[in-house]
């Protein structure tokens, strides 16, 4: 008898269910992707939106808090790494935290960056002599007043930001003697305050190679954006792209009638992979689709009603051995040359463009004028991919 209930009660479930997904079908069907043209210039858009000030100003507190201290305090630590995903721009979001979120805070320090590379030098076994001549200019370029007390707090004035870590070292024989020295040199640097961005791959694998964090001890990480962090910041902007009255909730319309708190998830709440899988959730009626949808105008809103669905993560392509290799050196890197990665993975500069050329293709690369890089949107799966094949991964430090 318990079982007749039983079974009658799942076949109930099952067919709810059932009934529930074709009632989503149904009414996904009647949706289509925005027009290519439209995808473009919300993309763009998008990814021009400054990240939320609450999330940068959490960075700036964090900051402040260890600058402050080691300014106060004898024996205190003189660094700071601020640690992000590979798809989150560590270094911009520490220079807009800085300079946007603590401007009085700053003017109180001597910030200086003696390295102005924006990506890796070309030669990267040069990396340790240009960060070692850039101390030495420094220290020229200061007015020797003759005295060198190192219990002087009150000579504790200058911070200095480095580039982007997973940029000052390659996976080649000699690549990383560049942090080495860095790891060597900060703690003997004491009227220095280092700010060092990095990324989490990047700093497990020099963890385990180096030992950075015996040497850089004091870590933060990047703030994770919740549920409402996501709602509230990205609502607004879906207003600009809406015609819809001043007076409707868009977190109740059909633009806006998402659960955030599976775009949080599903983005591990990074700011970049919010931005696509949010703007993979924007649907147009099919109805509305022009067959020739013109360029919209700067900070026009679409000509018609804009629809969401729940946001989901693409699929991943099947990748074979070089494929997770590849991926994994720009999950480490960041940006890369082809040149470097094919140092870096120990082959020709042939195969890899070959091999690059193929993920770019499906979507899973992305290639600028600084080199390749992981597409945000697919970080998530692939980080899931690697991590099942064994691959040192940056939820390992």
């Amino acid at each position: 008898m318990v079982g007749e209930l039983v079974k009658t009660i799942t076949s109930q479930l099952k067919s709810g269910l059932l009934r529930a997904r074709a009632a989503s079908k149904l009414s996904e069907d009647q949706f289509c992707v925005l027009p290519q043209v439209w995808d473009l210039a919300v993309r763009q858009r998008l990814q021009d939106l400054p990240l939320p000030n609450t999330y940068l100003i959490a960075v700036a507190e964090q900051v402040t808090e260890a600058v402050t201290t080691w300014q106060t305090t004898l024996d205190a630590p003189n660094s700071l790494v601020l640690l992000g995903t590979p798809v989150d721009d560590t270094g911009a979001v520490l220079t807009a935290a800085l300079e946007e979120r603590a401007p009085e805070l700053t003017q109180r320090w001597r910030i200086l960056r003696p390295l102005d590379w924006i990506t890796r030098p070309a030669d990267p076994l040069s990396i340790k002599g240009q960060l070692a001549k850039a101390l030495e200019q420094l220290k020229e370029s200061e007015e020797d007043d003759g005295e060198d007390d190192l219990d002087d707090l009150s000579r504790r004035l200058t911070v200095i930001v480095l580039p982007p870590l997973e940029q000052c070292f390659l996976r080649c024989i000699g690549g990383w003697q560049g942090v080495e020295w860095l790891r060597d040199t900060v703690g003997t640097q004491r009227d220095y305050f280092w700010l060092i961005p990095c990324n989490t791959w990047a700093w497990a694998f020099l963890n385990r190679v180096c030992q950075v964090e015996a040497y850089l001890n004091q870590i933060a990480d990047l703030p994770r954006l919740d549920s409402d962090s996501l709602s509230d910041w990205l609502t607004p902007f879906a207003e600009t792209l809406t015609n819809s009255p001043a007076d409707e909730d868009l977190s109740t319309s059909a633009l806006g009638n998402i659960s955030w708190s599976n775009l949080a998830e599903l983005s591990g709440g990074s700011p970049e992979v919010a931005r696509l899988l949010w703007l993979r959730s924007l649907r147009l009626q099919e109805t509305d689709r022009p067959a020739q949808p013109q360029p919209l105008e700067a900070g026009d809103a679409l000509p018609v009603p804009l629809y969401q669905v729940q946001p989901s993560l693409p699929s991943l392509p099947d990748l074979d051995a070089l494929d997770y290799y590849l991926v994994h050196a720009l999950m480490l890197h960041g940006i890369t040359l082809r040149s470097q990665l094919a140092l870096s993975l120990g082959q020709s500069e042939s195969i890899v463009h070959l091999c690059g050329q193929t993920l770019r293709q499906s979507g899973v690369l992305r290639l600028s004028r600084q080199g390749l890089s992981i597409q945000p949107i697919h970080y998530p799966r692939l980080t899931t991919e690697l991590d099942s094949n064994n691959f040192l991964t940056g939820d390992d430090r």
